[in-house]
């Protein structure tokens, strides 16, 4: 597992620093104003690119489920998109980008990795949170997570940004981005009795938040909600600075369900931390069944010690 752990370190290092870099260059004060996407679409591909490629040179049988395939890129009304990328990879030829994208329209299998290269696009462009994922999945369930987490900064106050990595029986860890040195991560004790800290999405389409808004109402003054985007918020929750996420579905959106690559490395690293994780009904996520969690609906992420008490403040209010 060491091989594994450290080949997904440096590839999600890497592409976390283009996306920063891309933040700083591209991502401007009225790219939201013009509805401007061309700034995390660079990045996304890009870090999918350099991961996938980072992972297939390493492991070279293994599939990769990964959001983005290059179909879109190959056509000519996205040259400009294409030209960026290479620019930010000079090293690359055109069909290498290409091909390297591509690698992440594998399948799932027995022992795969899944990828999300930018978890949270419109934190992204509001230069806010956002992550870059990826899990290796065996049998079924996450066995290692890696969350890259660039403008999450560290607790001494650096601006680097932090990356949490876990793996199965071996804790949650966190570092500075780019340097050395790790520090392990605990879930928080809270049992409900005092200040119980609320997780939500940013993005009310990815969220119920009246259902929610119900579940925080018996603990009263004692319930704190905050709102961040992407898996940024299972790193929160991990380090103890908040006891239960909730992603509970939207109405309007009944039969939606969510993708693997959108919480598999979160999944890892909270259980690792001493967290607990399922669906709103308290069955486990199942990863075996494609790109989607089709047998679940809703994830309910916790510190463990709380999971039960909201699972049945769920039932009651659904």
């Amino acid at each position: 597992m060491k091989n594994y752990l450290s080949t997904a370190i440096s590839a999600v290092e890497k592409a976390a620093y283009i996306c920063q870099k891309v933040q700083r260059q591209l991502v401007t004060e009225d790219t939201l104003i013009k509805k401007d996407r061309s700034p995390v679409t660079v990045a996304d591909y890009t870090s999918q690119a350099v991961i996938c490629r980072t992972l297939k040179n390493a492991f070279p049988q293994m599939a990769i489920v990964a959001e983005e395939d290059a179909q879109s890129l190959r056509k000519s009304a996205n040259g400009a998109v294409l030209e960026k990328i290479q620019s930010l990879l000079p090293d690359w030829t055109e069909h290498e980008i290409l091909e390297s994208i591509d690698a992440g329209k594998g399948e799932s299998a027995a022992e795969f990795w899944t990828l999300d290269p930018i978890d949270g696009t419109k934190g992204f462009l509001r230069g806010d949170q956002y992550a870059v994922a990826l899990a290796l999945i065996r049998k079924g369930q996450p066995v290692l997570g890696v969350l890259g987490c660039p403008n999450l900064h560290p607790e001494n106050g650096a601006d680097t940004g932090t990356l949490f990595y876990a793996v199965q029986g071996q804790g949650t860890y966190f570092k500075t981005l780019g340097k050395e040195g790790t520090t392990k991560v605990q879930a928080s004790k809270s049992d409900g009795s005092g200040e119980v800290r609320f997780l939500e999405s940013v993005e009310s389409g990815h969220a119920n938040h009246d259902l929610q808004s119900k579940i925080s109402t018996p603990f009263a003054e004692k319930a704190k909600v905050v709102r961040y985007d992407s898996q940024v918020k299972y790193a929160v929750l991990a380090r103890g600075e908040a006891d239960v996420y909730l992603r509970l579905p939207n109405p309007a959106s009944p039969d939606y369900r969510e993708k693997i690559w959108d919480h598999a490395a979160g999944v890892a690293i909270i259980q690792e931390a001493g967290g607990r994780v399922s669906d709103m009904f308290g069955k486990t996520l199942n990863f075996t069944l494609g790109r989607k969690l089709l047998n679940n609906r809703g994830v309910v992420v916790s510190n463990g010690k709380m999971h039960e008490q909201i699972i049945a403040l769920i039932k009651a209010n659904y």
